[in-house]
């Protein structure tokens, strides 16, 4: 009986933690509604591009003041160098489209924010940053440890081997000598 009432006060407690501070502050539940409802329905990726890259936009026309369903969507691309109206596919979800498109090589980097115009009278947009491309990659070597094309190097590593190749007979002479001794 007693782990009853003890399972029963712990779950009350548990409750009354939960439900305090939505009870306390409810500012708080409508700010999260709020944030929630005016997140983009826009997904970039990758975000950041680069120039050159294929760069996939998808969009959810869904909303409620929307009339209805989307039947179509346009990615307008000037802003990115591309072209005026690009008609994005119709995803597996209803309202949902989806366009993939390649950044010109000369796009400058910086932030964009192209728009898309849904068929149901929903206009969105998402900003993206595109960061410049790396120039070429250092000259670090080919993972040799010398590129010298001469003999220098390769002599004077022939005489280090042999110069250990005799020190370690003459040790395993001396060695012998004072076992027999």
């Amino acid at each position: 009986m007693r782990a009853v009432l003890r399972a029963a006060a712990t779950a009350g407690i548990t409750v009354a933690a939960l439900a305090f501070p939505v009870l306390a502050f409810p500012g708080l539940v409508v700010s999260a509604q709020a944030a929630l409802a005016s997140s983009s329905p826009v997904d970039i990726t990758p975000s950041p591009s680069a120039p050159g890259t294929s760069t996939t936009f998808a969009v959810n026309c869904s909303s409620q003041t929307a009339a209805g369903n989307s039947t179509s969507a346009t990615l307008i691309g000037t802003t990115l160098g591309l072209s005026e109206h690009i008609p994005m596919q119709a995803s597996t979800h209803t309202n949902e489209f989806v366009a993939t498109v390649v950044l010109p090589a000369n796009i400058k980097p910086g932030t964009y924010q192209p728009d898309i115009d849904c068929s149901n009278g929903v206009t969105a947009s998402a900003a993206f940053t595109v960061r410049a491309v790396p120039g070429l990659a250092p000259a670090t070597g080919d993972g040799t440890t010398a590129t010298s094309t001469d003999g220098r190097l390769t002599g004077i590593g022939v005489a280090l081997l042999g110069a250990g190749a005799v020190s370690g007979a003459v040790l395993l002479i001396r060695r012998r000598l004072r076992t027999r001794a």
